[in-house]
């Protein structure tokens, strides 16, 4: 029988502002509460070589205390140090032996500043390179979750990520999976494995289904019908499709809100009186933007990687009960077919697609994505895995 760790340690993929993830572990935080649990999430380690290049705006952190913030009730964020980076340190052991060293140096202070007495916390991390985690803590218990498919997004193996990942295998206890696509391509391979999903935080959700949220005014200028997408805007969504929607029609309004991945973007579309982007919003802001929207667009590249993916975006959709179109998506198809469309990367199946939607009966369709939301409450989630991993634990 293995006791529930006093201390979780989440190693995010990437920091913290932009981790996607960030409601589902604030909940997290608020259920581990009840196990008399503290909940760490971990930025990236800053390394003194590539910081600069990388991420300049942190490069003063260097030269300070490693960062420690309070970011909920029961969840710490902290930034430690290491040596190198750790896509160069995976391929030379000594300096992967090097930055473990250091890591742990700043993991002794981190729990002497907060008081934590854990000497195997649960490891918990995202990328493959990241497996070397797994060495930090003797007897730690390691969660490795997969949320996206080990490719570009071109649907291309990434060679670096598959041997990393064949690498650690031995050293996980359990893996997660953003959905069930990955669960089977995937979970063969460890001991133990099962289903996390996405999800969306309560207050979102309710937030969502008040009818008294007023639309952002940065949109509410613009005309309806008004075609929406919010979050991150790159090139992960195919910008050649919907040039030739905005083109085809000229009357409609697409909306592009969230921060942009890259700035050449916008200037595709200078000629265009019809495609908007409305900028990086606040969290909070979620509901006024998605209550300024007639429908909601989901339109990223039609190949495989975004045919087994379950976006996260798509719930708050839901929650909104906002009718949908989305590229090609193996588990978008398990939701209503009224609700939520899925179609080729075709400017013709768009368009037929996006006029169903504009014309749904919206009252009937808010109520399916009000239902379907209600099932994915981060809340409700972490609770539920948090239960399961303690039995889990229980029985070892």
């Amino acid at each position: 029988m293995k006791p529930f760790p006093k201390v979780i340690l989440l190693f995010l993929a990437v920091d913290w502002p932009i981790f996607m993830r960030r409601p589902m572990v604030t909940a997290l935080g608020e259920e581990a509460a009840k196990f008399g649990t503290a909940v760490i999430a971990v930025n990236r380690p800053l390394c003194p070589f590539t910081t600069l290049i990388r991420k300049p705006g942190r490069f003063k952190e260097l030269f300070e205390r490693p960062g420690l913030e309070k970011i909920g009730d029961n969840l710490y964020l902290f930034s430690p140090r290491y040596f190198i980076h750790d896509h160069l340190a995976g391929e030379i052991g000594p300096l992967e032996n090097l930055n473990l060293t250091i890591l742990r140096r700043n993991f002794r202070r981190l729990f002497d500043r907060l008081g934590l007495i854990e000497k195997s916390p649960l490891v918990w991390y995202y990328y493959p390179q990241q497996g070397y985690l797994t060495r930090l803590f003797p007897g730690s218990f390691n969660i490795y979750e997969i949320y996206d498919n080990l490719t570009d997004i071109s649907g291309n193996e990434i060679k670096y990520l598959i041997r990393m990942e064949k690498k650690w295998r031995d050293k996980i206890n359990l893996v997660l999976t953003a959905n069930q696509d990955i669960f089977d391509r995937y979970a063969k391979n460890y001991k133990t494995a099962w289903v996390f999903g996405n999800g969306l935080d309560r207050t979102t959700y309710l937030q969502l289904g008040e009818c008294k949220v007023k639309p952002l005014p940065a949109i509410e200028s613009i005309p309806h019908p008004r075609i929406g997408y919010a979050g991150m805007v790159s090139d992960r969504l195919d910008w050649d499709l919907i040039r030739d929607l905005a083109a085809a029609r000229p009357g409609w309004q697409f909306i592009f809100a969230g921060r942009l991945d890259d700035s050449k973007i916008p200037k595709k579309f200078t000629s265009f009186d019809n495609v908007h982007f409305t900028g990086e919003y606040d969290h909070n802001q979620v509901p006024a933007i998605l209550n300024s929207f007639d429908i909601a667009i989901l339109p990223y590249r039609d190949n495989e990687f975004f045919h087994n993916f379950k976006p996260l975006k798509f719930y708050e959709y839901a929650a909104a009960g906002l009718p949908t179109v989305s590229t090609r998506s193996d588990e978008l198809k398990l939701f209503s077919p009224d609700f939520v469309k899925t179609v080729p990367g075709q400017k013709e199946k768009w368009l037929e697609a996006v006029e169903i939607q504009l014309n749904a009966d919206k009252k009937k369709l808010k109520e399916i994505g009000r239902e379907i939301a209600s099932h994915y409450i981060w809340d409700n989630m972490t609770a539920d895995l948090l239960r399961k991993l303690n039995n889990h634990l229980g029985s070892l």
